[in-house]
């Protein structure tokens, strides 16, 4: 078997903390399974190699036409149509790169599993939405299986006219090695006094510094978390550098206007071993964010043992199990949300409970174990269809054979 998968970068930090190892495990799993494996992807650095190989994983890089590998390239469209496949397993969604897969593999007659890494925007997009009920709706019940991460993304993608016999839901994978191997450079004591971090309790926050974040809600609940805990910080954190630099300004400037400008710290650019320090020393994780089809936070907070605190929409209340392993509640009602923070920090026993119940789930339902289970019983099963038909087709062709 040959399991060829489409995306649209694969860097070689990919095995990295905090990087696209979503991109790597199922790879890596079909080379531990004994299947050939290779990554159809673009050059979106000069840097990138054409080809590279990389913990054993094959991995061809087109040229990219425009940013971020924009899918009209010769080459690309040249290797789905002459690379060796048994299944072909498309990443991302509206840019016309999975598409072009997707139509090329079922047009050679192969199984094309399609993960749009799809979400609902929180303001409208006209023309994202025509294309949603139009062309997104052909290209999802076209493919052989669409992968949803959450139950919430299933709901989504059939009240745009996917098929639900089309659709599984396979989460994301834990990755506990990370919080139990990654170690920092410097001692954690003097790693938490260079970053000016001596907050206790410490509210950690993790993600983009965007608006649809959330951010400005638990901020607007710090001035009544100060009045029962002086020393408390609010540390929101990040990997890269904020995509709004203006969405900064405003929550200082918010923080200020609400008197806590010393308790709220902003880091962004991080080392993964300093969000992995984080993870260690925070007392819970906030995460207001309105717009989620996973959150990827969230499991790491439960993987590192962190009770969490979210919004309840989107695909959040999916991973974040409410009133064990954190809470669940709209942001937007701030007095509510302020209430859900208090409680988890005037019980620290019952927030120890939460999150060890959290790292539970992360090792159990989260484990890369179960889900690669998941995901190549998928892979199974349309294997065995596409036997079947070649099967019946050739039955029916050595039938009308034997006629003449």
């Amino acid at each position: 078997m040959k399991l060829l998968q489409v995306v649209w970068n694969f860097p070689d930090t990919v095995m990295q903390p905090f990087d696209m190892y979503y991109f790597y495990w199922p790879v890596r799993e079909a080379i531990a399974r004994g299947w050939a494996a290779e990554v159809l992807t673009f050059q979106v650095q000069n840097s990138q190699a054409a080809y590279e190989t990389i913990d054993g994983i094959t991995i061809h890089r087109c040229p990219a036409n425009g940013r971020k590998g924009r899918p009209f390239s010769w080459a690309f469209i040249h290797a789905l149509l002459t690379t060796d496949a048994d299944i072909i397993h498309c990443h991302g969604y509206g840019e016309g790169r999975s598409e072009i897969a997707l139509l090329i593999g079922r047009l050679r007659g192969i199984p094309v599993v399609f993960t749009p890494h799809f979400h609902v925007y929180p303001q409208k997009r006209v023309l994202r939405e025509i294309y949603d009920v139009t062309v997104g709706r052909f290209m999802f019940n076209l493919s052989s299986r669409v992968v949803a991460f959450t139950e919430y993304t299933s709901q989504q993608l059939q009240a745009r006219g996917v098929r639900p016999e089309k659709i599984s839901i396979i989460p994301h994978v834990s990755r506990p090695e990370v919080f139990a191997s990654q170690a920092d450079d410097e001692p954690l004591e003097q790693l938490l006094a260079r970053a000016e971090i001596s907050g206790s309790p410490l509210l950690l926050g993790v993600g983009q510094l965007i608006e649809r974040k959330g951010w400005e809600y638990t901020v607007r609940c710090l001035p009544a978390i100060v009045q029962q805990f002086p020393n408390v910080q609010l540390l929101i954190i990040g990997p890269s550098q904020p995509a709004e630099p203006a969405f900064r300004q405003h929550l200082l400037q918010l923080a200020q206007e609400l008197g806590v400008s010393q308790h709220l710290l902003i880091r962004q650019d991080n080392p993964s071993a300093f969000i992995c320090a984080m993870y260690r020393v925070a007392t819970l994780l906030t995460h207001p964010s309105f717009v989620e089809s996973f959150g990827m936070v969230l499991l790491e907070a439960m993987t590192a043992g962190v009770p969490v605190v979210a919004h309840n929409g989107t695909g959040i209340p999916c991973i974040v199990d409410d009133g064990v392993t954190g809470y669940t509640l709209d942001v937007r009602d701030v007095p509510a949300y302020t209430a859900a923070l208090l409680r988890v920090l005037h019980d620290p026993e019952h927030a120890h409970r939460m999150g060890e119940a959290g790292r539970q789930q992360a090792l159990t339902r989260f484990s890369q174990a179960e889900v690669a289970k998941q995901l190549f019983t998928v892979y199974a099963h349309l294997l065995k269809q596409t036997v079947h038909a070649d099967s019946d087709i050739y039955q029916q062709t050595n039938t009308e054979a034997q006629h003449r």
